[in-house]
């Protein structure tokens, strides 16, 4: 035998360096085969020869290719036994030796990571936003999250690895670490390896590593792809050690391979920022989503870069074939008209043709260079009319807020009291906040009294709710207009809530109502801070500090296409959940404060049986109903005192002391119930705009409300 067909691997008496057992132990059906490969090699001193490591090659992969089958993941392919074929073949590693542990460092490892700088900079804001959403999925199983994020260049270098601080040491032992070459050549099959030389999504699961010292881990890596087909580098999640089933690996393959078209897109945008960037797709709700199609089209109207997604979606046989032609070659528009589309109708979508008579939906970014010139002409105005008028006086800037009225909100609930601690941590960066919880929790006096606490506190905080204004509003409200941009516009136009914020902080309430059509231009807000008003092509920067807030799932609506999930990902620098008004331990502590302040000085008191009835009560409508129902206890409280009679008959009749409060006689269908109700629910059970709009007194409205049994309605 010549030297480079042996492997150089000691076989040792009883079962050999190679260790056949470990094969056994995932398909007892290869025994005889690895029992002959042991008796082939046996001998101490004695090398393992290309025949006997054959047949243990053939035991793994076809062990491996068995255990697919059997989970339905069995290709047409079968990537696994060809990359255990070119570490056995072309790379001659000893699956049983340690993998080499071939490390960059110093300055060669620097100049790596500068020549990667934008790369690694949005890669490593995704892998946060990533290793989060993983460590939520593993905490639904309750078990104990495993995984390690990492980011590789094209040549397998790590660049960046995220993990937690339970699982960093483990990381650093498995050679998981910035520098260390993950390419089989040097790391064997595994899941960023095999994924770069592939060019496709890969899952190695345990054993299929070839390394015996990988074989309790699972990698899920997926390629990123930069501008006109060049290969970026390659994110990896990998769960140290797993014990779950290859098929389910599915939801983790899924998530990596989403982040890394985030960080391809994100790279691409930020790459050309002198060109407009035109998005396409075949249907126009995915305009704008990660699933479209980007190019780069520069101002005379040549096609300067396309995405790894164009060739494909637009017909084309590759990059060469569209890289330099002019746009009105490619689709059926004219460089006027794209021009036109990116100064007036930024992230609007309109219908396009292409190719052979096919159609599809295009929108255009304007380009960032044209903007920064745009900046620089109406820079006086800013100053003038943005600006000026939003400065306090030196004497409000300087005047420190109350710095305990966030604490407040806290009380005695842990819920809160950790809200109150992750707010206040990220308040004073630039770190979007987005606020979950059932309607009611307090979202925004939660929002206020950050803004209150914040370095922003003597700059506006300006509110919209999303649900609140017609659909058709949303964006002039929120962007403003130039005079005569529409029918009815005011002479002189409107500056919008995005400006009217400037310095300070814009709420967004009811975000999950925001339109799709809108939420593109909303994107761009918190992406470049800018605006362009409503029949203008002058952009006007702002600087605000965004709290969303919505008890919808917006999660689930991003899965549905409903919300965009670039936006969603944008808001959600940090969630903090409003615990249910049911779920919090400081209730009654709560009841008391906000009879307090609804009694506006008045001594009150609330009776055992009633504070029993409050307390015990599931308020559905959490804060808001509770605010309410005291505020009506109050109007018919005597002497001081709120008793169990002045209770909402919905609290009341829960009591067992009591007995059930007997149904109201009045009929669901009553005309008038069905009016105070359609009112309520168009003014979100705000109780003097509805009382307003019914041309009645609030007192009366209250009194109607205990009529038709509604103060136990949730709002």
């Amino acid at each position: 035998m010549s030297r480079h067909q042996q492997i150089g691997v000691t076989i040792c008496n009883l079962c050999g360096t190679l260790c056949p057992a470990r094969l056994l132990q995932f398909n007892p059906a290869f025994r005889p085969a690895m029992a002959q490969a042991v008796k082939f090699g046996q001998g101490s001193g004695r090398k393992m020869t290309d025949a006997s490591h054959d047949m243990m090659y053939a035991a793994a992969t076809s062990a491996a290719k068995s255990s697919r089958a059997a989970s339905g993941s069995a290709g047409r392919e079968d990537y696994i036994e060809a990359a255990w074929r070119r570490c056995r073949d072309d790379y001659r590693l000893n699956p049983e030796a340690p993998p080499a542990a071939v490390h960059v460092g110093g300055a060669a490892l620097r100049q790596i990571r500068e020549e990667h700088a934008l790369f690694e900079r949005l890669g490593r804001v995704e892998m946060h936003r990533l290793l989060g959403q993983i460590s939520q999925q593993v905490a639904q199983s309750a078990t104990a999250s495993r995984y390690v994020l990492m980011l590789t260049d094209a040549d397998g270098t790590v660049l960046d690895v995220f993990t937690d601080a339970a699982n960093a040491e483990r990381a650093r032992a498995a050679n998981m670490m910035p520098g260390y070459m993950w390419d089989e050549q040097h790391a064997g099959v595994n899941g960023p390896g095999t994924s770069l030389h592939d060019r496709r999504s890969r899952v190695v699961h345990r054993e299929e590593h070839y390394f015996t010292r990988n074989s309790r881990m699972t990698c899920s890596a997926a390629p990123i792809w930069g501008a006109n087909g060049r290969l970026l580098g390659a994110i990896d999640a990998t769960c140290l050690d797993c014990d779950d089933s290859r098929a389910a690996q599915v939801p983790t393959i899924a998530l990596v391979s989403m982040s890394a078209r985030i960080i391809e897109q994100l790279h691409f945008t930020n790459s050309f920022r002198d060109c407009m960037i035109m998005r396409f797709h075949e249907r126009p709700e995915l305009v704008g989503l990660p699933y479209d199609s980007l190019l780069a089209v520069d101002s005379d109207g040549l096609i300067r870069a396309v995405d790894n997604s164009v060739p494909s979606m637009l017909g084309a046989a590759g990059y060469n074939t569209l890289v330099g032609r002019s746009v009105a070659e490619v689709f059926d528009i004219s460089l006027d008209r794209l021009l036109e589309h990116a100064e007036t109708q930024p992230f609007a979508i309109w219908p396009i043709a292409h190719g052979n008579d096919r159609h599809g939906y295009a929108s255009v970014w304007p380009a960032k260079q044209t903007r920064a010139r745009a900046r620089a002409v109406v820079s006086a105005r800013n100053a003038l009319v943005a600006r000026a008028p939003l400065r306090p006086p030196a004497e409000m800037r300087q005047r420190k807020p109350e710095p305990r009225e966030l604490v407040a909100l806290a009380g005695a609930d842990r819920a809160m009291a950790h809200n109150v601690w992750r707010a206040e941590r990220v308040m004073n960066r630039d770190i979007n906040i987005l606020l979950l919880g059932e309607t009611g929790t307090g979202k925004d006096t939660f929002a206020r009294a950050i803004h209150r606490a914040s370095n922003r506190h003597a700059a506006p905080f300006v509110a919209m709710s999303c649900a609140a204004i017609p659909e058709q509003l949303i964006e002039s409200e929120l962007f403003g207009y130039e005079t005569g941009a529409f029918t009815g516009a005011r002479p002189g136009g409107m500056r919008g809530k995005a400006v009217a914020a400037h310095g300070g902080t814009l709420f967004l309430d009811e975000i999950g109502d925001m339109p799709l059509s809108i939420q593109a231009r909303l994107l761009r807000l918190l992406e470049e801070k800018e605006i362009v008003p409503l029949g203008s092509s002058t952009p006007t920067p702002v600087d605000i500090k965004v709290i969303s807030a919505t008890h919808r799932d917006l999660e689930a609506m991003v899965a549905r296409g409903e919300f965009r999930m670039d936006l969603y990902y944008r808001l959600n620098g940090l969630s903090l959940t409003m615990p249910a008004l049911r779920q919090r331990s400081d209730r009654q502590d709560l009841i008391e404060t906000l009879c307090a302040e609804e009694s506006e000085g008045a001594s009150i008191s609330i009776t055992p049986a009633a504070m029993q009835a409050l307390i015990e009560h599931d308020w559905p409508g959490n804060i808001r109903e509770l605010r309410n129902t005291l505020r009506t206890a109050l109007a018919f409280a005597e002497a001081g005192r709120i008793e169990v009679h002045h209770l909402p008959h919905m609290i009341v009749r829960t009591m067992p002391a009591h007995g059930p409060v007997p149904p109201q006689p009045l009929a669901e269908e009553d005309p008038e119930r069905e009016r105070i109700v359609a009112a309520l629910e168009r003014h979100h059970w705000r109780i003097a705009a509805t009382a307003s709009s019914l041309g009645i007194s609030r007192n009366t409205l209250y009194r109607k409300l205990h009529r038709y049994g509604l103060m136990n309605e949730p709002h």
